[in-house]
């Protein structure tokens, strides 16, 4: 039998699978086990033997994600230095931003690629570090600047707390606690991708090939809904005569951006306490449409409403999450499944700078 044990519960003369391992970037690697003549069902459960049987220089390794291959031919775990960590703290803005723009940094070696995702949506509970890890993506877009064709990065707070407070330019209620000064700026915001989109198609048109975004220079732009709840809630369910000022009208605007925008550069990022889809809560074609997912200190339970149950399988449910620590996925082609991030450490003034940054972006 073998030293570690019997796994796979295979008989005298039954070949072993084929195992390969390949580096996947610092501190990772996936280790692919074919079928062969064993049950795929048999290799999916090996998670825990690969961790434990993990010994010397990376006894600090442990399988952090499992995948089957769509022909359930083959199962990949991908299996990393749990021990290391890969947080970043930034005492400036600077600390934040790459040099690729179309790129967000979440932790050492973990960017949103913008040009390979969509919009983002993130979920936690109150002190789960939602809205830093929020201002740590939206600062770097700001530090870019504008580009001149739209680019606008436009804050939405509907509960006229700390983000309406650092900047005029930070959308909240009118003085008479409706939204119509919100709803302005949504449709401005879908106008300037409408305009975005029609430039491309000429560039593409005269090129005869698709142009990407960031192709012809274009920056991202942000359409960030703080508390997403609380603002759905505020509008009214049917619309006054001759005005377009309801729930339908905020719906409609942002299930445009959502499915159309990333082609144009323009994202929406939604905050949302609670990913549920029961009436009030989000809608479930915005959930599925949000490319981008990350839950801050999360639990199963609430995974379960963000992704399937076979995605979670070998994430660490028994670990006490903290402030800023958050499970994460983006169809960007490399993390499309789940795994823990921690967001940036913010060690400066973050509401001020962001505060300042939009003062600068819309000189």
């Amino acid at each position: 039998m073998p030293e570690r044990g019997n796994p796979l519960n295979l008989k005298d003369g039954e070949l072993l699978p084929v195992v390969r391992c390949k580096p996947c970037g610092e501190g990772r690697y996936r280790i692919t086990v074919s079928a062969g003549t064993c049950p795929i069902e048999a290799i999916e459960k090996l998670a825990s033997p690969i961790s434990s049987a993990l010994q010397g220089k990376f006894e600090n390794y442990a399988v952090t994600q499992r995948e089957s291959d769509l022909a359930f031919n083959q199962v990949t775990f991908t299996v990393e230095d749990v021990m290391t960590d890969r947080s970043i703290t930034a005492q400036s803005v600077k600390d934040l931003c790459l040099r690729d723009m179309t790129k967000l940094k979440v932790q050492v070696g973990v960017n949103i690629d913008l040009t390979t995702s969509g919009s983002m949506l993130l979920c936690g509970k109150t002190r789960s570090g939602k809205t830093t890890g929020a201002i740590s993506l939206i600062l770097q877009i700001l530090a870019q600047g504008s580009d001149g064709h739209g680019s606008g990065v436009t804050i939405i707070d509907p509960k006229r707390a700390e983000l309406s407070m650092c900047n005029r330019h930070v959308v909240t209620l009118d003085e008479d606690g409706e939204a119509r000064a919100i709803l302005n700026e949504m449709k401005a915001f879908a106008e300037a991708m409408r305009v975005r989109q029609n430039y491309l198609n000429v560039c593409s048109q005269k090129n005869g090939d698709a142009v990407h975004w960031w192709e012809v220079g274009f920056k991202p732009a942000i359409l960030f809904l703080d508390e997403y709840v609380a603002l759905r809630s505020i509008f009214p369910k049917k619309a006054a005569k001759d005005d377009d000022y309801c729930l339908a009208t905020f719906d409609g605007l942002i299930k445009r951006i959502v499915t159309m925008g990333a082609s144009a550069g323009s994202y929406v990022l939604i905050s949302i306490a609670e990913a549920s889809v029961e009436e009030g809560g989000l809608p479930s074609m915005l959930r599925s449409a949000m490319s981008t997912k990350i839950l801050f200190r999360p639990t199963l339970p609430e995974a379960r409403l963000l992704w399937d149950s076979e995605k979670l399988a070998e994430l660490n449910t028994s670990r006490t999450y903290l402030q800023g620590d958050a499970w994460f996925s983006s169809t960007d082609g490399e993390h499309d499944l789940v795994t823990y991030v921690h967001f940036p450490r913010l060690t400066f003034p973050a509401y001020r700078e962001l505060g300042r940054l939009l003062d600068e972006f819309y000189v």
